[in-house]
């Protein structure tokens, strides 16, 4: 039986002997993905949500000005550098061409010239390399040296040497700054804003409703569905001649046994 009486109950049973009380623990183990899958899952408006089971608050609402890290002013002038770029080269289909004599594995291609980099934006994440320009054409690195969005992803710049001189950035350049970073967004932060039962559900606790064991025990179950489902239609064939078709989990399961 499930259910929260088993958290209620005393340390003693009819027959005098101890009994172990379940906890919050245990229940949400036993009920956790389910409710979370009916009432959180991609069929919950279909669905009307009890609230004593399962409810959602928002946490806290921040308001804030421009990003989250961004407290930089603006600038308008900026340092030209010489620096080497590197970047892995693709083939027709826009893979990567491997090389093994490389230290990355793949082939590379690079090119010294003659770069600034935009002090405006937030470099916390991706690093400056993706917001190099060309100080020749002024145009951004990928459509200077013409590299796909692939590509990006592998760009490197190293050994940047100061010119000793310096590059104005482009007006609208500045005014895109100046907008996002004068830009008042408004957030829910929602994580640890659901309730089961009445108590919060850390997002970290929801996480281990979906570990290892509770996707093999989802994919084994969808594999017998559709056993199922392949015997009901050979069924309904009436050919008997024909071979079952099984699902892939069902026949390593058979060969383990055989």
């Amino acid at each position: 039986m499930k259910g929260l009486w088993k958290e209620s109950v005393s340390g003693w049973n009819h027959k005098d002997s101890k009994r172990k009380k379940q906890n919050r623990k245990h229940t949400l183990k036993d009920n956790g993905l389910y409710i979370v899958k009916t009432f959180d899952g991609y069929r919950k408006k279909n669905r009307k949500t009890n609230p004593e089971i399962f409810r959602h608050e928002t946490k806290t609402i921040k308001t804030f000005t421009g990003g989250y890290n961004d407290p930089k002013p603006i600038v308008e002038v900026v340092k030209i550098y010489r620096a080497f770029i590197t970047w892995r080269e693709v083939d027709e289909n826009g893979e990567f061409i491997k090389d093994e004599r490389t230290f990355s594995g793949f082939k590379e291609n690079w090119r010294e010239t003659s770069i600034f980099i935009n002090e405006n934006m937030n470099f916390n994440y991706w690093g400056s390399d993706r917001h190099a320009y060309s100080s020749i054409t002024g145009e951004p690195i990928k459509k200077f040296l013409n590299l796909t969005d692939k590509q990006m992803w592998s760009i490197k710049i190293s050994e940047k040497r100061y010119t000793g001189r310096d590059y104005i950035l482009p007006k609208e350049m500045v005014e895109k700054a100046i907008e996002r970073k004068n830009k008042v967004t408004v957030e829910d932060f929602q994580e640890d804003g659901d309730f089961i039962y009445g108590k919060p559900l850390p997002s970290w606790k929801r996480m281990t409703f979906f570990n290892d064991g509770k996707r093999r025990k989802i994919a084994q179950n969808h594999a017998n569905r559709m056993d199922r489902r392949n015997i009901k239609a050979w069924i309904n064939g009436r050919d008997i001649s024909k071979p079952v078709k099984t699902h892939a989990l069902s026949k390593s399961i058979a060969w383990e046994i055989w």
